[in-house]
């Protein structure tokens, strides 16, 4: 199986619906630009793609060329009685600035995709990319934004500054409950939870007092930044390479400059630091299919007393 990356970012719904498309529209533009590469390239000079593929295309019937990319926005509402619903739409110019405009009333939840098509001509292959939103089920004052990519762009030092830029300057002008850059299995949860049995809808809604992991990027709240000594415990603790404060509340926390220097090693000299914000529990058993998730396996309560 090849393994995705995700970047994923906790953050408070604002109240304020225009203040809320402000955010989206920052966070699909820019993710879109920062983290599409050659993939954004194909699917702009792919477009307009036909909405055939998504309405009345029979199932036997190829998208289009093997190693084409094929591209579709979704977006989604919840209804009265919680029904969510979803509406789709190729990849078009014309699609995509409708989908912005459309964000001035936020979905409940919405999707970029661009994926490669297989042998067979089905958006079945790698390379992919998700841009997303989710909702909390549990409570909508919570928002889940992701970046679905693949790892081998981390091997890329340009593609690695590129990502970082764009979500600093995001997270500089959101104040973040929580972000990561990580290996994903598809589930919303963050390294930590998928070795420490986390649920995201529940997680998220603490994740201002409670740590919800760590990983290669860590963006820590400004209350539990602030309860592990602030800039200068964090800096004075050498288990990061880099250690800011950001803008509008929180901290930039780098493990290594380099994502091929970030691994286990690291990943424990981190916990120790970490380890006084992060939930305790015992974590599931070593499964021999998982990726890479570079966290301890150490309880946190070892370092809570």
């Amino acid at each position: 199986m090849t393994w995705q990356m995700q970047l994923q970012l906790t953050v408070e719904r604002p109240a304020d619906d225009a203040a809320a498309a402000r955010m989206l529209r920052a966070w699909f533009t820019g993710a879109f630009e920062a983290v599409g590469g050659k993939l954004r390239a194909a699917v702009l000079a792919a477009e307009p793609m036909s909405d055939y593929n998504l309405k009345g295309r029979p199932a036997d019937e190829p998208y289009g060329n093997p190693g084409e990319v094929w591209s579709a926005i979704h977006t989604s509402a919840r209804g009265a009685r919680g029904v969510v619903r979803t509406k789709s739409k190729a990849y078009s110019t014309k699609a995509w600035k409708a989908f912005l405009e459309g964000l001035s009333a936020p979905p409940f939840g919405a999707e970029l995709t661009a994926i490669t098509l297989d042998h067979a001509g089905f958006p079945n292959a790698f390379p992919a990319l998700t841009i997303g939103l989710r909702t909390n089920d549990d409570d909508p004052g919570w928002w889940f934004l992701s970046v679905r990519f693949g790892p081998e762009l981390l091997d890329d030092p340009e593609f690695q500054k590129s990502a970082l830029t764009f979500v600093r300057s995001f997270a500089d002008d959101w104040n973040l409950a929580y972000g990561e850059i990580s290996y994903d299995r598809g589930s919303g949860r963050t390294a930590f939870e998928s070795v420490f049995r986390g649920q995201p809808d529940q997680t998220s809604r603490t994740s201002r007092q409670t740590l919800r992991g760590y990983a290669w990027l860590t963006i820590c709240p400004q209350e539990v930044g602030d309860r592990l000594g602030g800039l200068p415990a964090l800096r004075a603790s050498g288990a990061f390479a880099q250690v800011e404060a950001l803008s509008n509340g929180g901290y930039w926390l780098l493990a290594t400059d380099d994502w091929r220097d970030f691994g286990q090693p690291v990943a424990e000299r981190m916990f120790s630091v970490l380890a006084p914000a992060l939930r305790p529990g015992e974590p599931l058993p070593d499964a021999p299919d998982d990726p890479p998730y570079y966290v301890s396996r150490r309880d946190a309560a070892e370092a809570q007393g």
